[in-house]
């Protein structure tokens, strides 16, 4: 029996505890929340569709019923690779025999830290109820304001990083102020809002092809979105951004840009790539440390072709059932077959009824993809509480234009 130590309840830590538990083990689940986030949904948090609860499930409820599965809320501050041992925020230290770490990703400013005080991140539910909040805020403000200029800067939303997350960010944004909100303000029209789309490469979604790209770009330019390709982020201060074309003054700032490892990773004392991640074998141990698995976004998981695999949500899935499986059946490091990753397909939506994916060898575009895009997060949505508060949040945001949770309840500007 050893005594199994996982950090992070996310896609990878949760796949693997579901596949592992029932073997003749201990569970300890280490996590900064109590709950399991459904991230591929954040955003419409972040936009007013959904509400936190709707894609979220507490840890404890998933494990009640195992025994031999330990749920922490806490932070875990260094891991003594040699000693094997972790340390919790609380200065607690536990001792493990083999170490899950699925502690995800932050964003990276690459180097700008100081922007991160008027730019914000989506990964938690705090920064989607700090975007929203922020965004509904906008249009109160502009609506109270007499001064044009500053009025405007209100309007003025940036979202920065053109790859899933900062596109389905623009699209449902645009939504909010061409769609939903059009009669409801006296001093001002919604629609005077400009949502800009900024991307230093060449096309947005470099991750789909030029055709899926070239789509988005329309769907998009359909909804009003101002997209911006080869725009280069030079500054960022307050209300304002500055890019090696331009300076636009805005009081919603948004980072989509990139992402870094969890810090945690330093303490393994293995190779990394520029990223943070730790570069992993084809088991998903560390190189040093048999005993050590890195899984999801932390780790840079290499093909046996030399191709890295992407940090999403599918992936940390397939991976957490495959170290659970091994683990499972007590495979000695020498008889376990590499990791192989089975790609489903990748998918992002665009507002209402439109997205683009990749299935297979199929790409698809338009109304299809999004039904497709819809059935799929439904389907790996976790309990039939949250699949079906989601499917009826969504009939009354895409089929009537009406978002139930456009509410401002705390102080974000202080924040």
């Amino acid at each position: 029996m050893a005594k199994i130590i996982i950090i992070g309840g996310g896609f990878g830590g949760l796949s693997f505890l579901q596949k592992a538990r029932k073997s003749k083990n201990d569970f300890i689940l280490i996590d900064k929340t109590n709950h399991h986030l459904f991230q591929p949904l954040l955003y419409q948090v972040a936009t007013a569709v959904l509400s936190p609860a709707d894609i979220t499930v507490p840890l404890r409820n998933l494990f009640k019923n195992d025994k031999n599965v330990k749920t922490i809320l806490s932070e875990v501050k260094e891991i003594n690779k040699e000693k094997k041992e972790i340390t919790l925020d609380n200065a607690e230290v536990i001792s493990y025999d083999k170490l899950i770490i699925s502690a995800g990703s932050s964003y990276s400013f690459f180097g700008k830290n100081e922007w991160s005080k008027f730019a914000k991140g989506l990964k938690v539910i705090n920064d989607a109820l700090d975007i929203r909040e922020k965004i509904l805020k906008a249009f109160e403000k502009a609506e109270n304001e007499k001064d044009e200029r500053i009025r405007k800067k209100y309007l003025n939303f940036v979202i920065i990083g053109g790859g899933p997350t900062g596109v389905e960010l623009a699209g449902s944004i645009a939504e909010i102020a061409y769609k939903n909100m059009t009669k409801e303000f006296r001093n001002f029209s919604s629609t005077d809002a400009n949502i800009y789309l900024l991307e230093a490469g060449d096309r947005i979604l470099p991750s789909y092809s030029e055709s899926l790209a070239k789509k988005s770009y329309k769907f998009l330019n359909d909804l009003g979105v101002k997209v911006m390709t080869k725009e280069r982020v030079e500054n960022i201060e307050e209300m304002k951004v500055t890019t090696n074309k331009q300076v636009i003054y805005a009081d919603n700032i948004i980072w989509a840009a990139g992402n870094e490892a969890s810090p945690l990773i330093k303490y393994l004392d293995t190779e990394t790539d520029n990223e943070g991640r730790a570069v992993v074998n084809l088991d998903c141990s560390i190189k040093e440390d048999n005993e050590v698995y890195v899984i999801g976004d932390a780790a840079n998981f290499k093909t046996e072709s030399g191709e890295s695999l992407p940090g999403i949500a599918p992936v940390a899935i397939q991976q957490g059932r495959y170290v659970a499986h091994n683990i499972k059946k007590n495979i000695e490091k020498e008889k376990r077959k590499p990791f192989r990753y089975s790609d489903k397909g990748t998918m992002a939506t665009i507002g209402r009824f439109k997205a683009i994916g990749v299935v297979g060898n199929f790409e698809l575009a338009g109304f299809t993809a999004w039904l497709f895009w819809s059935l799929i997060h439904l389907v790996y949505l976790i309990g039939y509480r949250s699949k079906i508060l989601v499917a009826i949040e969504w009939i009354f945001a895409y089929f009537f234009n009406k978002r139930g949770t456009r509410l401002i309840y705390r102080d974000v500007d202080k924040n």
